[in-house]
């Protein structure tokens, strides 16, 4: 029931997130061109003006991301592996669906 957009890299993903307007942004923290922190902070100021969710998967969860990952606006941090009906949680969680 879910839109897919793709992109390669953090370059793309960034264009897509001007020029889409999604409602959840799912990223990893290691990406080529931008990583997923540069692509969080160049983001979190669109979120006053279109909120949308931000769901970093990343197998790489140091103290320092955990700080820098919670200034940022409706952001949450997922560790690797996870499953796909986790991810489905997080998503319906921020949208208020229940079942």
């Amino acid at each position: 029931g879910y839109q897919v957009l793709q992109a390669i890299d953090g370059e793309q993903g960034l264009e897509l997130i001007h020029s889409e307007r999604p409602d959840v942004v799912i990223t990893d923290i290691m990406m080529p061109k931008l990583d997923g922190k540069a692509l969080c902070q160049r983001t979190n100021r669109l979120k006053e003006k279109h909120p949308f969710l931000t769901l970093i998967v990343t197998c790489r969860i140091s103290p320092d991301e955990r700080k820098w990952i919670s200034k940022m606006q409706d952001t949450l941090l997922m560790g690797k592996p996870f499953s796909p009906s986790r991810l489905l949680e997080c998503i319906d969680r921020y949208f208020g669906v229940t079942e």
